[in-house]
């Protein structure tokens, strides 16, 4: 009886053993790294940046030629057709589980990104973790073709610069698939992708000899922020704008901003920006929304070319004073672009008051577009300088 019981089991365990029923063998397969999605005159061309797997198996041996990526492009009326399409061109299924980048040309997303969207995520393989950018003054497929000579892979190249220069910088954000499609359903905020553009020959870009300089002539650049309206394309931040953005959304983690001596001394001196904090808050008076935005800045002073003693309490305050005017004029000049040029609701005025005034977002929502530009807002900055470095007092003082 017990042996019976036993045999029992193992026929039952027998049925959860699925095995690998989708499994693919990878000489089956080609990965896909990046994604660029351009308007035609009759639908869209979806293009893929490759790996080479030959180049890539022969990258470590000597005298090993070829790029290590390919870009395969096919048209379509649709895009899912276009996507399916790439089979007629790629002896390999294309693999998309580890796509980096999404790039988006001013084309095709002047009409709008929800239903561009949809078969991306409707694709089972495709994860939302990577980052979504518009390609500036190109096409989103030029943006992919172009070879970099740090990174040997573009798509990996591009990625590293947009992290990093979100965390160093500021004037783009990391903006990832699955925060797009968020926001896309966020009531009372619109979007902001970051900008790539193509610097230089864009024919040039795509040979192998422009990674055989020290000094390419062809180079993928970030550049500011490319805003939208109802889910649609709509123009462009400046940088200070871009940068201001991201102070009134709290992206941003680091950044750099150089001011002019005290005392009208000649040079100038530079703050570390370390940390920023932002909330905002939102009130109805006299009928009309107003919000106020409070943003909290922590730096060090890096570098002073000052005949002045930083450590001095009147300079340390008058270096705080100054960053807190910036960056107030900074978030200032992203807020009448949103309201005056673009008249998108951009840093999220109706976000807040739907938040924080419930019941007025419910009877006025719909009309929202119309009240946004008159909307009143106040910005108050608080900054803290930490550090002054090892020094104290500047060499050129002390000299």
């Amino acid at each position: 009886m017990k042996r019976m019981k036993s045999g029992f089991i193992i026929l039952l365990t027998l049925f959860l053993l699925t095995g690998c029923w989708n499994r693919r063998e990878l000489n089956e397969l080609v990965i896909a790294l990046a994604i660029g999605i351009d308007k035609t005159e009759n639908g869209y061309r979806f293009s893929v940046q490759l790996i080479n797997p030959t180049s890539s198996s022969q990258a470590t041996k000597k005298g090993a030629v070829g790029p290590t990526v390919r870009v395969a492009s096919a048209e379509g009326e649709t895009l899912f057709e276009a996507w399916r399409r790439l089979t007629q061109s790629t002896p390999r299924k294309v693999y998309f589980a580890h796509v980096q980048l999404l790039i988006l040309d001013e084309e095709v997303v002047k009409g709008g990104l929800k239903s561009l969207l949809d078969p991306l995520i409707r694709d089972h393989e495709l994860r939302n973790d990577f980052y979504v950018g518009v390609a500036r003054g190109s096409s989103a497929e030029d943006v992919i073709s172009i070879l970099t000579i740090l990174e040997p892979i573009p798509a990996l190249s591009l990625h590293s610069m947009i992290a990093s220069s979100s965390d160093h910088y500021g004037t783009i954000n990391s903006y990832k698939f699955d925060e797009l499609l968020e926001d896309l359903k966020t009531d009372g905020k619109e979007l902001a992708l970051s900008g790539i553009k193509v610097d230089g020959d864009i024919k040039a870009g795509r040979e192998m000899s422009n990674t055989e300089s020290s000094n390419p002539t062809t180079q993928l650049n970030l550049d500011n922020m490319a805003v939208f309206k109802d889910d649609r394309f709509v123009g462009w931040f400046n940088e200070n704008q871009s940068k201001g953005y991201n102070y009134s959304q709290g992206n941003i983690k680091s950044t750099a901003e150089v001011f002019s001596c005290p005392n009208d001394k000649e040079g100038k001196y530079s703050v570390e920006v370390i940390r920023v904090g932002s909330k905002s808050k939102a009130s109805i008076r006299k009928g009309s929304p107003e919000v106020v935005i409070d943003i909290q800045v922590e730096g060090n002073l890096i570098d002073a070319e000052c005949e002045v003693n930083p450590v001095d309490v009147k300079i340390h305050s008058d270096i705080e004073k100054k960053l807190e005017s910036k960056v107030e004029r900074l978030v200032k000049e992203a807020i009448t672009a949103s309201q005056d040029e673009f008249q998108s609701d951009l840093l999220g005025f109706g976000s807040t008051v739907h938040r924080k005034e419930a019941a007025y977002w419910r009877e006025n929502y719909k009309k929202w577009n119309d009240i946004f530009p008159t909307v009143k807002s106040t910005v108050k900055v608080t900054a803290k300088i930490h550090n002054t470095g090892t020094l104290g007092e500047s060499l050129k003082e002390g000299g």
